[in-house]
């Protein structure tokens, strides 16, 4: 972790370590693309997934929380994206 130097979760394989890019890829989503803020981002992923802070880190995620946290936000993106559709903005 920046603040301490000490890794935040736990040691992954090749194929969980590529999924965590992957579970970054689609959270990271939710914030840079200014939907939301990365504070309210972490809050609405402990919302939807039921985890409570200290356990809302991808580095602690194994491949099911992984796979539960892309699906989400890929439908918080597809949902964003069908509003934007529908008020003629674009996404």
């Amino acid at each position: 972790h920046q603040k301490t130097k000490l890794p935040m979760g736990s040691l992954a394989d090749g194929d969980l370590r590529n999924k965590r890019i992957m579970a970054h890829k689609a959270f990271n989503w939710l914030w840079e693309s200014g939907l939301m803020t990365k504070t309210q981002a972490y809050k609405w992923m402990q919302a939807k997934l039921g985890m409570r802070s200290e356990h809302a880190h991808i580095a602690k995620f194994d491949h099911y929380m992984c796979d539960q946290l892309i699906s989400i936000c890929t439908q918080a993106k597809q949902n964003n994206r069908a509003v934007a559709r529908r008020v003629g903005v674009r996404p």
